[in-house]
């Protein structure tokens, strides 16, 4: 079965594909298109004889990559055991207070009583790289703190089974410290280095170190994800796909599986694209990982509660409903999905902004494609399938010169023509700094917490002031489409002072849901630390553990938790290592 997108595009009515189509997918070549696909028990079965695969990925748990001629994907449902084809999903960062301030103070010292400061396990960033000079991930001794270097943008010598990138190992990185061009890998962007500062950086770039992360004596395993040759920075939130993640993840578990190390998996990345509950292929293959090893995945709640980027309602029966979306002058594409019940019928119109209508469109038509003056207005009405709970409807405006779409305001007019349930979400791309320039008029706040945080076994993190009493202004809020409690927990993500790119000065401040993350994925290490390592619990990991942060998370009197907003409340680790230290000692 061919995803929604699959099959818009496979469907565009244009002999040359949108510009738009490769800033979504990041595939580079018309010709030659990448494809995620879901399969069951293997790929190693007959296939057609005028098929041609020019490169497999075997991710695990049901998933690969393959690259083939565009004009052969829809041969690969002629393989029995393939279940569902996928486009691949461009990605965006999410990072847009000290350590002291989450219940944690001094808790990595030594004289602290509980003796954890990460050692013996793994922290695992996957994110945008790392500068492997900076002191603070470099021990006192001049060695490297870094296990595993995977740069999949450079050229190199893949890691085993995958045939992109360069993968460094602490002996190659520790003669690159006197030599940086023999690991030609740099952090453009800083992101990735911020969030391992906060993480595990061991404060030695201040010689008073002020700056020292939650678990300073971890290892690390950095991945930067990306496609290779695209190690240039294009934009400061644009980054990479789901299937660059997914392979990552795989990565980062087979190391710790292969010297028996628990670890904790940051993920500094959300999507707006998709159903909001858990049933993606990232979060899927995130479940999957999270129940396969010793393993705390944490992902941010993301960044888009203030970028007017969701609306949601409900519909009755022959009810008409408009929508206004504002779309800002030299705007190149518009992207938006629909995501309903089933059991309820919708027809859909699309207005423009001079007043040109589609005509009505429902799901017995599957594909429709209508010009508006040059603005071509594809519509795709899905099937069930393996990751999907419900109907999704997508929504595509793009210009047929190359010129942006027609700017002001567009209107999606629903129309119910049998409704038993009614409820309707649409979510926008994705947006990020303070910029809106394509927004809903009459925007909702729920339901804005970005894919992967609505995974069923990730433990997705909110962002907080500084003061602890309020939540930022840009934090996602849940819960998910189907009403399940996320995000699970906040932490700071507010002006957060971590490690920078900046050989100038060192340390800066950064803010955005990641940051609050990777004080989470920090507290699990010494988690995993205390109740694996020194307890001996080797079942403390996992869901397990989550429920140990959240338990003894901090909770205003004047709040009702959990919420959409905080989750369960405000990370406090030393709380989370009283209630162990209580139950096993």
């Amino acid at each position: 079965m061919l995803s929604p997108q699959l099959q818009l595009m496979l469907n565009y009515p244009l002999s040359q594909l949108p510009e738009s189509f490769f800033q979504l997918t990041g595939i580079t070549d018309p010709d030659i298109w990448d494809v995620l696909v879901i399969y069951n028990d293997s790929l190693e079965v007959p296939t057609p004889d005028d098929l041609v695969i020019y490169q497999v990925t075997i991710l695990g748990k049901g998933f690969a990559l393959l690259t083939l001629p565009k004009n052969q994907i829809q041969q690969l449902d002629k393989i029995p055991t393939i279940e569902y084809i996928m486009l691949p999903e461009v990605m965006q960062y999410t990072l847009d207070k000290k350590v002291s301030e989450v219940c944690g103070s001094n808790i990595a010292s030594p004289s602290s009583g509980y003796g954890v400061t990460g050692k013996g396990i793994y922290f695992a960033s996957i994110d945008s790289g790392i500068d492997y000079t900076h002191p603070d991930f470099i021990n006192p001794d001049g060695t490297t703190r870094i296990a595993y270097l995977w740069d999949q943008t450079i050229e190199g010598t893949p890691p085993e089974g995958f045939f992109q990138g360069a993968e460094f190992s602490a002996a190659d990185i520790n003669l690159a410290l006197k030599n940086p061009a023999l690991v030609p890998s740099v952090d453009e962007l800083g992101h990735g280095t911020a969030l391992c500062g906060i993480a595990v950086g061991n404060g030695r770039a201040d010689f008073r170190e002020r700056y020292k992360g939650v678990a300073p004596e971890a290892e690390l395993i950095v991945v930067k994800v990306g496609q290779q040759g695209d190690n240039e920075i294009k934009s400061s939130t644009r980054g990479p796909r789901n299937t660059e993640i997914m392979m990552a993840l795989k990565y980062v578990v087979d190391k710790a599986i292969l010297h028996n190390k628990p670890i904790s998996i940051l993920i500094g990345f959300g999507i707006n694209e998709g159903g909001h509950n858990g049933n993606s292929s990232l979060e899927k293959y995130i479940d999957s990982l999270s129940t396969s090893w010793r393993v705390n995945v944490v992902v941010s709640a993301g960044n888009q509660a203030n970028k007017d980027s969701h609306v949601s309602g409900k519909l009755t029966p022959r009810e008409v409903k408009k929508i206004s979306v504002f779309i800002d002058d030299g705007q190149p594409y518009y992207f938006a999905t629909l995501w309903k019940s089933f059991i309820d019928d919708f027809g859909i119109v699309i207005q423009s902004p001079s007043g040109e209508r589609t005509d009505l469109m429902v799901r017995e038509q599957v594909n429709t494609n209508t010009l508006l003056k040059d603005t071509l207005v594809s519509l795709n009405f899905s099937q069930a399938s393996p990751v999907s709970d419900g109907e999704q409807i997508i929504i595509f405006l793009d210009n047929i010169i190359g010129e942006p779409i027609e700017d002001g305001n567009w209107t999606i007019e629903l129309t119910g023509i049998e409704i038993l349930d009614g409820s309707y979400d649409i979510w926008g791309e994705s947006l990020e700094q303070d910029v809106r320039s394509i927004r809903f008029n009459e925007p909702t706040k729920d339901k804005t917490i970005t894919i992967p945080a609505t995974s069923d076994y990730a433990t997705s993190v909110a962002a907080c002031m500084n003061n602890g009493l309020l939540i930022a202004p840009f934090s996602g809020r849940g819960y998910t489409r189907s009403g399940k409690i996320k995000p699970d927990i906040s932490a700071p993500g507010v002006n957060v002072i971590s490690a920078s790119i900046n050989k100038e000065v060192m340390y800066q401040a950064f803010t955005g849901s990641s940051a609050a993350a990777a004080f989470v994925a920090g507290g699990y290490l010494l988690l995993l630390e205390y109740g694996i390592n020194q307890v001996g619990n080797q079942y403390l990991f996992g869901e397990d553990l989550k429920a140990y942060i959240i338990r003894t998370a901090k909770r205003q009197r004047s709040i009702s938790y959990p919420n959409q907003e905080w989750g369960y409340g405000e990370l406090c680790i030393k709380s989370a290592l009283l209630e162990l230290s209580r139950l096993y000692n």
